[in-house]
């Protein structure tokens, strides 16, 4: 491989790299709105009556963190 192909690999790469890192920024911030929505609904059912275990099912977490997102 030559330096200029190198280079060009290189710089191809970089972009790449730029475009994930920007994908992850945005998705990290709808990821903390989803967390947060996830919690609230949460709540929401329990405070319906909805027994923990149908919670755990729906939202696929364990006992243990569905209390602690109720306690929350």
């Amino acid at each position: 491989m030559t330096v200029i192909e190198r280079a060009e690999r290189a710089a191809a790469t970089m972009k790449q790299a730029t475009v994930a890192a920007r994908r992850l920024r945005d998705n990290e911030s709808e990821h903390e709105d989803l967390l947060h929505e996830r919690d609230r609904l949460c709540r929401e059912l329990r405070e319906a009556r909805i027994p923990i275990k149908d919670l755990q099912e729906l939202f696929g977490l364990s006992r243990s963190r569905i209390q602690q997102i109720l306690r929350g």
